[in-house]
């Protein structure tokens, strides 16, 4: 037989039952609507504690916190009717798929801290006190928090007697007695960010990952969950604004950069002047590149030196259009500079020394009687890495040049000569565009165009 509850809640089926009451799904008859309806007995010794929950939820209006609508009782029960959320838990959805990315765990790591200080800063701060993966629903990738039963008001929680947490995401001062804040909830934050990116609760010990595109995020985890209270994160507020830092330069990131690498085949061969020379030539071409140091030449700053400049707060000098940041060292961390392309100085190519990864490849060689094996090897190298074109430098176009079989299947292209890498010269343009449009398969800068632009470069 059909149960109606109040002349209008159609009980369909049961959700789920607990230590505090079971959950129906009902449907509202007049308003053609599903609800959540939980039940629950007056005689439960934890009566108090649902009369609370449903008090917390009648005055507290998020988007991530369902919507009370009514609380009914009679002779047995009573009936808290809530927004019925369709969804997957947290936890189940980690499980299914092992682990989430850092990019997917910051966005709802970011949302799960607009709710917890949504409630901290309420008129009347309240704690959650229980933040695990079961008890938060993802509705179309959107977060909804649950289960309020644990939930204290801040000047209630020192008093409280009993304390209530889930293993691994309960905070230290929930086992020993301490004082509660808001801080409590910013430690069971970390345990959630440590479960979304790892699939499974932190232990005792939490462990940390050095990798780089981990190290930011378990550096905001271990934040959160120091023992003393102290040294965590002091708010959910001032956790979001980190976690959504991280989320900015993942967009950064996401936006990648074209890497090309200049490679001398020898020393003295012109690497950092054919280098500096194609990073001006995109900046003017409207491609913002920037020239980097790869390792340490010396050669920017010795640059730097004689012509009295600085860098600026992100440790790059500006000359003319062009950005030139020098080799700083493993140790030295800089902020994250986007540029559509980065061209990268490794100097003298060596079979010792690693190479950047690349688009493309360009070798600055001879092709001289007595340059021509230093070219052959240092091809050999580059080619094992990837696409890579020889820029042969100190050489004019006519000249005839007789590749050895093993190069024949290379393109070239000769550089002009041209004083001031930082100035524009028609010749070297045109090598520049060709050796862009052949690494790249593009047609960026089509010949008459450019030429179009070069006259009224000349003109001017």
């Amino acid at each position: 037989m059909e149960r109606v509850l109040f002349g209008k809640y159609r009980l369909c089926r049961e959700l789920g039952n607990g230590r505090s009451g079971t959950v129906y799904l009902a449907y509202h008859v007049e308003l053609e609507e599903y609800r959540a309806v939980k039940v629950v007995p007056k005689s439960l010794a934890d009566y108090d504690t649902f009369r609370k929950e449903a008090l917390f939820l009648k005055t507290l209006r998020h988007p991530g916190i369902p919507i009370v609508y009514d609380v009914e009782e009679d002779t047995g029960y009573s009936y808290l009717i809530e927004e019925y959320l369709e969804g997957e838990s947290l936890y189940a959805l980690v499980k299914r798929l092992g682990s989430l990315s850092v990019k997917a765990a910051a966005d709802l790591g970011i949302q799960i801290c607009r709710i917890i200080q949504f409630m901290n800063s309420a008129e009347n701060p309240i704690l959650y006190l229980d933040l695990q993966p079961k008890n938060l629903l993802v509705c179309n990738g959107v977060l909804r928090l649950t289960d309020f039963d644990h939930a204290q008001y801040a000047s209630d929680a020192a008093a409280f007697g009993e304390r209530y947490g889930t293993i691994g995401f309960a905070a230290p001062e929930q086992y020993t007695g301490e004082p509660l804040d808001c801080r409590t909830d910013v430690y069971a934050i970390g345990a959630l960010l440590y479960f979304m990116s790892r699939g499974d609760a932190p232990g005792s010990v939490p462990e940390y990952r050095n990798e780089p595109e981990y190290r930011m995020f378990d550096r905001i985890i271990r934040g959160c969950m120091e023992k003393e209270k102290e040294a965590r994160y002091q708010s959910a507020d001032e956790l979001q604004e980190t976690l959504q830092e991280l989320q900015n330069q993942l967009k950064e990131q996401a936006a990648e950069s074209r890497i090309v690498v200049f490679a001398g085949a020898a020393a003295g061969i012109g690497t950092t002047h054919a280098a500096l020379g194609m990073s001006h030539f995109l900046t003017r071409n409207g491609c913002p590149a920037l020239y980097q140091e790869a390792y340490d030449t010396s050669a920017v700053r010795t640059l730097a030196k004689n012509m009295g400049i600085k860098t600026d707060r992100t440790g790059v000098y500006r000359i003319g259009c062009g950005s030139i940041r020098p080799y700083y060292g493993e140790a030295v961390k800089l902020p994250y500079l986007y540029f559509p392309v980065i061209i990268k100085d490794v100097g003298v190519i060596r079979p010792e020394e690693k190479l950047p990864e690349a688009d493309f490849y360009v070798l600055v060689c001879g092709g001289k009687w007595w340059e021509i094996d230093r070219t052959v090897n240092a091809a050999k190298i580059l080619k094992s890495r990837g696409n890579v074109i020889l820029l042969f430098n100190h050489m004019e176009k006519k000249a005839r040049l007789k590749l050895p079989k093993v190069l024949s299947d290379i393109h070239y292209f000769f550089l002009p000569f041209f004083s001031n890498p930082f100035r524009e010269d028609k010749a070297a343009n045109t090598c520049y565009r060709d050796l862009w449009n052949d690494g790249t398969g593009e047609t960026r800068w089509k010949r008459k165009k450019l030429s179009q632009r070069l006259r009224r470069s000349d003109a001017e």
